[in-house]
């Protein structure tokens, strides 16, 4: 019976880092707080539900949710669910460059 094995495999044409040298930004969680980013979300997602909809009853017709949800997503009281997130970034081509330049206003 044949096992898998683990190859090492080297390549000598890409030099190492020497050592103290400092290290580049790996990941965006050193960039952002996760912690700040959590609860400044309700009011980064009310901005885009006010600059996008003309009231919360919109909001919710968009979103297929109640009136109440909707409202609480506009007075910044919550923020929406990955769902929502994934269907306004799938349906609206400028989404993606007003939440970049909302945390770039915001870092």
């Amino acid at each position: 019976m044949n096992r898998p094995r683990l190859t090492l495999i080297v390549n000598n044409d890409v030099p190492c880092r020497e050592r103290g040298a400092p290290i580049g930004q790996k990941s965006w969680s050193n960039k952002f707080d996760p912690y700040a980013l959590k609860v400044g979300a309700p009011d980064l997602w009310s901005a885009y539900f006010r600059a996008r909809y003309s009231s919360p009853r919109e909001v919710a017709l968009f979103c297929d949710v109640s009136f109440q949800t909707a409202l609480n997503w506009w007075g910044a009281v919550t923020a929406p669910a990955s769902h929502i997130a994934l269907l306004v970034m799938l349906t609206d081509p400028d989404a993606p460059e007003f939440f970049g330049q909302a945390m770039g206003q915001a870092a």
